[in-house]
């Protein structure tokens, strides 16, 4: 099925640099053909205010309503049409909008959330303010009203029909606190443990959770590479994956029929300035996903 490429270029710290910037700098180092994809351009919603909300604690939230509620109206229309999106962030909050989307069309969608971080946060705990900080959280269903009511029903995805794949190990990461704030029933598999089990143990596992859902979304956060693989990011960590073992994890969920869609996240460009890290990401998507 022919990949249809949406923008969500939003940057949860209210701010028009770095993530905002993904993109363009995707396209300007020919995703769209590597993947002889179709393009529906960008939501033009954007995180514009950089104050801390007082009863959310979280930056921007009457922007990122707006910008999410948009976003599903985009996917709503792509969804219908049988398209498979592949959404450009941007941080990881376009995930608000896409599973208020997805629960639409799926009654049971699942999540392969591969990502450095857990997003496990909430508006007091959070020590940005950044909704990418707790996105997850507000999926499952805690989180402000705006937010977690997006879609047809709260929350946007069960815990159980999550599988986090390559956050840090608690020995390998100063945020270790998120390990112990994330939802119980939501399984984990940290950088650690996909090293230690395996290719063909982590493909089981994750394709285990499509079988028991009626479709399954993957989120890729490119800070799931170590700092020294990828440092065009926002919030470098060590303790990573390399890009052969990014391809080895991808390649398996990538190909699985109930796969409906992806999303990608926290491409730096300001940090990119050759664009070398953009072309090695088009690289590895082209590689994975055609």
């Amino acid at each position: 099925m022919t990949w249809t490429v949406l923008g969500a270029p939003l940057n949860s710290a209210g701010t028009p640099d770095g993530e905002t910037r993904m993109p363009a700098a995707l396209r300007a180092a020919g995703l769209v053909g590597a993947l002889s994809a179709l393009d529906e351009g960008d939501i033009q919603g954007r995180i514009d205010d950089t104050r801390r909300d007082p009863e959310t604690g979280i930056i921007g939230f009457a922007d990122l309503r707006r910008a999410s509620a948009e976003l599903r109206e985009r996917l709503d229309v792509l969804l219908a049409d049988g398209r498979r999106p592949l959404v450009l962030g941007g941080d990881c909050s376009p995930l608000l909008g896409i599973f208020a989307a997805l629960q639409r069309y799926r009654r049971r969608p699942g999540l392969w959330f591969v990502d450095g971080h857990l997003d496990a946060y909430d508006g007091a705990t959070s020590p940005t303010g950044e909704a990418a900080d707790m996105e997850l959280r507000i999926l499952l269903g805690d989180g402000p009203k705006g937010l977690v009511d997006l879609g047809d029903w709260v929350p946007l995805i069960e815990a159980a029909d999550v599988l986090a794949l390559g956050h840090r190990h608690p020995d390998d990461s100063d945020s270790v606190d998120e390990v112990d704030l994330i939802d119980a029933r939501v399984e984990r598999l940290d950088a650690r443990a996909l090293r230690d089990l395996g290719p063909s143990a982590v493909a089981e596992r994750a394709l285990a959770l499509a079988d028991r859902t009626d479709a399954v979304w993957l989120h890729l956060d490119l800070d799931v590479l170590d700092e020294e693989a990828l440092p065009a990011v926002s919030y470098r960590q060590p303790g990573g994956l390399d890009w052969d073992e990014l391809e080895r994890l991808l390649r398996p969920l990538t190909s699985h029929p109930r796969l409906v869609g992806a999303s990608i996240a926290d491409l730096n460009p300001d940090r990119d300035a050759s664009g070398r890290h953009a072309a090695q990401v088009v690289r590895l998507l082209a590689d994975t996903l055609a």
